[in-house]
C-alpha cells in the first residue's frame, strides 16, 4: 500500500506537469520566396505652411524572386485605444497623404536588390498648424500574364508620415492610468499603460516596464517610445514574453512624456489555473494515506 500511494502521487504530479506545460505545436512556416521590407517605417517632419521637404524610402527584396511593386499614399488614423490603424478614414488631420509627390509609382526589384524611392512633401500654404498624418505604401504586384481569375497574393509595407505644421498649435497630454493584473494564469506576464493626447499634434510616450522577483533581482526591463496622435487615447500593451509559468513578481510601469513622469507599481502572481487543484489533490491523497497509516496502527 505504501508504494501504491507514492505511485498515485507521482501520477498526479506527472499529469499536472503535462497539462501545465502543454501547448500548441505550430508547423514550420513555408519559406517565403517573395519578400519586401521598407525603411524607415515612419518619418517625422516639422515644416512651414507652403514648405517642401524631399526624402526617400528604401525598399529591400531579401526573397528569392524579383517582382514589380507600386508606391502610393493613403490617410492614416487609428480606430480605438488599441490603436488599430485606419487607412481609409479622411479627417482634418489625415490630409498629409495628399501632400505626397512621387516621381515614379511603379518599380522593378530583383532578388537581393535594394531600390530607393524618392518623394516630396509639398505642404499647402493654407495648412493649419499642428499634426497631419498619412502613410506611403509599397505593394508587390503579380507577375504579368497571371489570369484574372487566379488567387492573387500581394504584400504591402508602409511608412507613416508624422508632419507638424509650424505655428500656433497645442502639445498637451495626460496619463490615463496603468493596469497591472495581480493573478495571471499563464505567460507572458502582462501589464498596460494608458495615455491621452488632448492637444492637436502628436508626441511620444516613453514607457518602461521593470519586473523584479521577491528578492529584488531585476528579471525583465524594457523601455520603448510610442507615438500618440492628437485627440486620442492609447492603451499600450506591455509583455514579458519569457516569464516562467509560476512566480511572484513586483512590477513597475513608468510613463514619461512632455512634462509628465509617473510610475505605477503592483504585484503579479503567475500561477496556472490548475495548480491549486493539483496541490489540493496531492494534499488529499497525502492526508488520506496518513489517515490510513494511523488507523492501521
Amino acid at each position: 500500500m505504501g508504494k501504491n500511494i507514492y505511485i498515485v502521487i507521482g501520477l498526479v504530479i506527472a499529469t499536472a506537469v503535462a497539462v501545465l506545460s502543454s501547448g500548441t505545436t505550430h508547423a514550420a512556416d513555408t519559406e517565403a520566396i517573395e519578400s519586401i521590407t521598407l525603411s524607415p517605417v515612419s518619418r517625422q517632419y516639422k515644416v512651414d505652411a507652403g514648405g517642401r521637404i524631399e526624402d526617400k524610402l528604401t525598399i529591400v527584396n531579401d526573397g528569392k524572386v524579383g517582382y514589380d511593386f507600386i508606391v502610393y499614399s493613403r490617410p492614416y488614423s487609428v480606430k480605438n485605444e488599441a490603436y488599430e490603424p485606419d487607412f481609409t478614414k479622411i479627417t482634418m488631420n489625415t490630409d498629409a497623404y495628399q501632400w505626397v509627390r512621387l516621381t515614379q509609382t511603379k518599380y522593378r526589384i530583383e532578388a537581393g536588390a535594394t531600390v530607393e524611392v524618392p518623394y516630396a512633401i509639398q505642404v499647402p500654404a493654407t495648412a493649419a498648424p499642428g499634426g497631419h498624418y498619412g502613410v506611403i505604401f509599397a505593394e508587390t504586384q503579380p507577375p504579368e500574364g497571371v489570369s484574372a481569375s487566379a488567387v492573387i497574393r500581394k504584400k504591402r509595407v508602409g511608412s507613416i508620415i508624422y508632419a507638424t505644421v509650424n505655428g500656433n498649435y497645442t502639445v498637451k497630454g495626460e496619463v490615463a492610468g496603468a493596469d497591472i493584473p495581480f493573478l495571471q494564469v499563464e505567460p507572458p506576464l502582462v501589464a498596460s499603460a494608458t495615455v491621452r493626447n488632448t492637444g492637436n499634434t502628436d508626441f511620444k510616450d516613453s514607457v518602461r516596464m521593470t519586473v523584479k522577483d521577491i528578492f529584488g533581482n531585476v528579471k525583465y526591463d524594457a523601455n520603448k517610445e510610442y507615438p500618440v496622435l492628437p485627440q486620442t487615447t492609447r492603451k499600450i500593451a506591455l509583455e514579458w514574453q519569457d516569464a516562467p509559468w509560476f512566480g511572484l513578481y513586483s512590477v513597475d510601469v513608468s510613463q514619461k512624456f512632455l512634462d509628465k513622469n509617473t510610475t505605477s507599481s503592483g504585484y503579479v502572481l503567475l500561477m496556472p489555473r490548475l495548480l491549486p487543484f493539483v496541490a489540493l489533490g496531492i494534499l488529499l491523497v497525502g492526508g488520506g494515506y496518513a489517515l490510513y497509516r494511523r488507523n492501521k496502527k
